[in-house]
C-alpha cells in the first residue's frame, strides 16, 4: 500500500521498530521485575496484545478495502 517512491522509507522505518523493541524490552521487563512484581511482565504483555487487537480492529473499520474488487484487474 506504500507508494513506490516511499517504500525504502516505510521498509527502514519497520526495521527500525524492531531494534527499538529489542533495546526496550528487556529494559523494562528489568524494572516490572525488580520494581513490581515478575507476573508483572505478563500482564504487561498482555495489556499490550490487547491494545494492538484493539488497534487492528479499528484500523480494519476505519480504513477503506485495498483488496480489488471482483471484475476488476489487479494492478499488481
Amino acid at each position: 500500500m506504500a507508494p513506490p517512491d516511499m517504500r525504502g522509507r516505510y521498509m527502514s522505518v519497520y526495521g527500525l521498530t524492531w531494534w527499538v523493541g529489542f533495546g526496550l524490552g528487556p529494559v523494562i521487563g528489568g524494572l516490572l521485575n525488580d520494581r513490581v512484581a515478575p507476573v508483572a511482565i505478563w500482564y504487561g504483555g498482555m495489556a499490550m496484545a490487547l491494545a494492538g487487537a484493539l488497534g487492528f480492529a479499528a484500523l480494519g473499520r476505519w480504513l477503506p478495502d485495498a483488496r480489488p474488487r471482483s471484475g476488476q484487474p489487479s494492478t499488481s
